[in-house]
């Protein structure tokens, strides 16, 4: 998997050839495709394995330090621009498949970001002061709605070429359309 996963991160999925990872990974050529299926299996290995351990750093993230919930959202932003360059093959592979995964990848892999875009409006917006937001909004359509306008922005910006450059430029548009987003349902 890590020879995969190197492999995939300097070279992307289409440049990327099983018989450059079969002998550095020391197994046969056989093995990869008995237990991947195909080359699209394996890179779909390769990114679950990436985005689990990325998930699993950020939950271990103290993030409790901050009252406002969009320096929350900063802080998360900044530590995976850390987290990407301390993970370079892991953070290409999850770009490259979220901005343009593989044929026959593509609904599997929006699932994952499906997922993901769920976990993170938990993660950033589940402290929410509800004092502060009108009495004609419960919790969950504070959620659904922060759900909605994260997915309006993925859509978005999902049919550009992803990079940390591209994500550290739309940051602080994002954030502002967040921040609209939810101030429209404060009192």
């Amino acid at each position: 998997m890590q020879v995969a996963k190197e492999e995939f991160g300097l070279h992307g999925y289409k440049l990327a050839s099983t018989n450059v990872i079969y002998p550095k990974a020391k197994v046969s050529k056989g093995l990869i495709f008995k237990t991947f299926g195909s080359k699209a299996g394996l890179f779909y290995a390769v990114f679950e394995a990436a985005l689990d351990a990325m998930i699993s750093a950020l939950n271990n993230l103290d993030t409790s330090k901050y009252d406002d919930i969009f320096d929350k959202i900063v802080s998360i932003i900044m530590w995976k621009f850390e987290y990407s360059k301390m993970h370079p093959y892991d953070t290409s592979v999850m770009l490259e498949a979220l901005g343009s995964p593989p044929k026959g990848l593509e609904a599997k892999i929006a699932s994952h970001l499906q997922d993901l875009t769920k976990l993170s409006i938990r993660y950033f917006f589940d402290e929410i002061p509800m004092e502060k937001i009108r009495d004609d909004f419960s919790k969950e359509d504070v959620m659904n709605y922060l759900e909605i306008a994260v997915s309006g922005l993925q859509a978005k910006y999902m049919n550009h070429k992803l990079s940390i450059e591209y994500m550290n430029s739309i940051r602080d548009e994002s954030i502002r359309f967040l921040k609209s987003v939810l101030r429209g349902m404060e009192k």
